[in-house]
């Protein structure tokens, strides 16, 4: 619990009792303003709390703080950091502070009682000092949970892009395999895009006949295709595999093609997953495929034969 002066005075107490209890470190300071007991442990969220608090409406939590408040994979920082408006930026140094020249809309939310950056301005900010590997965790996690998409992410880093705002490049890589909500199916989404197939829509939300929703995966709607890749779940209960079927068959009643993928497919025997794939999409787009390759084929023997 954090306390003020106020609620020390609505609790009885009086100046000179309140001074003294200061003093002694019955109460120590954790910002200006706010104190804790000195038996209660000065834990992550309490500093969070006490530098929203003292900062007041012109600040919001930043980058990697942002993210673990949003609840983030792959954000598991100790320190607070906060983002003030460039005038604030000779405040005492009692938090670690960066500071910004505007906000646009969206960009601060409130989250919890605290005033964060949003979860996308969260993400493109971590990209200045996090690894790839925690950036694809928090992508995933944050376009699993609803709280970005990637064309809010791209329409964002693109506004931010330019001199001083470093791990952009870094971004716009990893971005181009996001959309699933796991490493499976990111992987499985760089193997489409390395073989040069069609992107697939993902997570796409079905209505079922008893008009519950469902959501898939993948889908290549032309070619009414349905990917499932089944890494993420473990359903190996009679419960499990009846739901696993009436979806199943919900929508090859719709007209969907099914098709299912494990863990062993997509990271041991990419070429079966790529093949099969392939056969499913429409005819055009294999033979386009066909020629471009027929095409450096014959360009390879020609250039063969002028040696």
């Amino acid at each position: 619990m954090l306390a003020t002066t106020t609620l020390a005075y609505e609790a009885g107490l009086s100046p000179g009792q309140w001074r003294r209890l200061r003093r002694d470190d019955v109460w120590v300071p954790v910002v200006p303003g706010l104190w804790r007991h000195a038996a209660t442990p000065l834990t992550w969220e309490m500093k969070v709390r006490a530098g929203a608090a003292w900062l007041g409406r012109d600040a919001a939590l930043y980058g990697p703080t942002a993210s673990r408040w949003w609840g983030l994979d792959g954000c598991d920082t100790e320190t607070v950091e906060f983002v003030v408006p460039r005038a604030r930026r000779h405040l005492a140094p009692w938090l670690t502070l960066h500071t910004t020249t505007r906000w646009m809309r969206g960009d601060v939310l409130r989250h919890r009682g605290v005033r964060t950056t949003s979860a996308a301005l969260a993400i493109i900010d971590m990209a200045r000092t996090h690894t790839p590997r925690q950036l694809e965790q928090a992508i995933d996690d944050a376009i699993s949970k609803r709280l970005t998409s990637v064309p809010t992410l791209t329409r964002r880093m693109t506004l931010l892009s330019g001199r001083g705002r470093n791990g952009i490049r870094t971004l716009r890589t990893l971005l181009l395999d996001s959309g699933g909500e796991s490493f499976l199916e990111r992987r499985f989404l760089r193997l489409v895009r390395d073989a040069g197939l069609p992107r697939p829509r993902t997570q796409v939300v079905h209505r079922r006949r008893d008009a519950k929703v469902m959501r898939v995966d993948f889908q290549y709607t032309e070619a009414q295709v349905v990917i499932e890749v089944s890494g993420r779940r473990g359903h190996t209960s009679d419960r499990d595999r009846q739901r696993d079927a009436r979806r199943r068959n919900d929508l090859q009643a719709q007209g969907w093609k099914i098709i299912e993928f494990t863990t062993a497919d997509v990271l041991d025997d990419p070429a079966y997953v790529l093949a099969t794939v392939t056969e499913h999409l429409p005819a055009p787009r294999r033979r386009a495929k066909s020629a471009t390759v027929s095409w450096k084929s014959a360009a390879s023997r020609r250039r063969g034969m002028t040696r």
